[in-house]
């Protein structure tokens, strides 16, 4: 891969990375049918066409009368007008005659409208009877009137025959909603991608177990099978798998004959432990590695047989970050994600700090945003850049990003904040 505009020699940009990776790894096919209950989150693979109109007839907005506004005609030239009540309309127990000439009808919030009425007085705006048989109706109120007052039109919401959710629609609860607002029971979703997971590095030790001397729990498998759930992928842990090249080997292999992907961290850089490039490169392909990027520049894209291969750094901070930029929206790609469901969401913001950094790669700081004493509010980034410093992405709310070209900040300066809360696996 070459470099892009601004990157360091040798560094692939990221979001040519990410373009060049969604061009070569095809969106599978395996789809599967769920039950409404069960598709929030899962990527919708064909079109819900709305079915019949909502509402499907017209009906009541409020609580009041139902009345033709050819009848207010009959206002006297002083004084109030009366009229009496011909019946009752509820929701799912419609008023079946037309409205009679002269007369309302008493209606219910989601009633539908009487055959011949054209307008509702809510029933704040009018004097009932003891015993409800007549309204009374103030001058004043008549004068405002007008007609469709107070009325839902058929179809007002959605018309029958249109797109109402579109295929590679990552499901929220309102798109679930709606497609039950249709009499939907199942929708076709992409089935879950099977994902192992596993971590390299002879100094890491398990959470719960004994750590030993110049060990560290290991944290990142955690941070990618979090990562992985929050988009709907089925998650196999591997543990931790020691740095020699057979055992990699042996995992790798078999891990790749019933997943559709294999995601690590460690051991994708130069070192001399690090052996999962020349592993992979032993049973398949590599296809991409090394992005101008800060955290995460040793990141690797490779393939066992049908399967693909991720390498993750293995800071803790690279994998986070790397995780949420570079592999969740690959990932989602595969699914049948729409474009505009995997796109990150950035909100410029005047920044809270003064920096200077090298050119040639893109960074993201960890950053949250802050109130400053002009009541303004700023993007303040952490106070160290290491990206062994797991901890920095717990107290932040979100990432700064500069470009691959940008030396520095200054305070004041509008940078690009990018929430965590706007991400898919938060």
């Amino acid at each position: 891969m070459t470099s892009g505009s601004g990157s360091q020699p040798g560094l692939t940009p990221l979001d040519v990375a990410l373009r060049l990776a969604c061009e070569q790894v095809p969106v599978s096919d395996l789809i599967e049918t769920r039950e409404l209950t069960e598709c929030h989150g899962a990527i919708l693979r064909e079109d819900v066409i709305a079915a019949i109109n909502v509402p499907s007839v017209d009906n009541s907005a409020m609580d009041g009368y139902a009345l033709r506004m050819a009848d207010l005609a009959l206002l006297p030239q002083t004084g109030a007008l009366t009229l009496p009540v011909a019946g009752v309309a509820l929701a799912g127990h419609p008023f079946i005659d037309e409205i009679p000439t002269g007369r309302v009808v008493r209606i219910a919030t989601g009633a539908a409208i009487p055959h011949g009425a054209d307008a509702v007085i809510i029933q704040e705006n009018v004097a009932a009877s003891a015993d409800e048989s007549e309204i009374r109706i103030e001058r004043a109120v008549i004068e405002r009137v007008r007609q469709g007052d107070n009325i839902r039109r058929a179809g007002e919401d959605v018309k029958q025959g249109t797109v109402l959710l579109p295929a590679g629609k990552r499901l929220r609860p309102q798109d679930v909603a709606v497609a039950a607002g249709q009499g939907r029971a199942h929708l076709v979703v992409a089935r879950p991608l099977r994902v192992a997971v596993f971590s390299t590095g002879d100094e890491l030790a398990a959470p719960g177990g004994e750590l030993p001397p110049g060990g560290i729990y290991d944290s990142n498998r955690f941070a990618m099978i979090g990562m992985m759930r929050a988009i709907g992928c089925d998650v196999t842990d591997l543990g931790l798998l020691r740095d020699d090249f057979a055992v990699l080997q042996a995992a790798l292999s078999e891990a790749a004959d019933n997943h559709d992907v294999i995601l690590t961290s460690g051991g994708v850089s130069v070192g001399k432990a690090d052996l999962l490039k020349p592993v992979v490169d032993s049973l398949g392909s590599i296809e991409a590695w090394k992005l101008a990027i800060k955290p995460g520049k040793p990141l690797m894209r490779g393939r066992i047989g049908d399967c693909l291969v991720l390498g993750l750094p293995g800071n803790p901070v690279s994998v986070m970050v790397s995780g949420l930029l570079y592999a969740v929206p690959l990932l989602l790609h595969m699914m049948g994600a729409r474009i505009e469901d995997r796109a990150i969401v950035r909100f410029p913001m005047p920044a809270g700090f003064n920096l200077k950094r090298r050119t040639g790669r893109r960074e993201w700081l960890r950053a949250r945003l802050h109130r400053n004493g002009n009541g303004q509010m700023v993007a303040l980034p952490f106070h160290s850049s290491s990206s062994g410093v797991l901890s920095s992405m717990v107290w932040a709310e979100g990432l700064i990003e500069l470009a691959e070209d940008r030396a520095g900040v200054q305070q004041g300066e509008i940078v690009d904040y990018i929430p965590f809360a706007g991400l898919q696996a938060f």
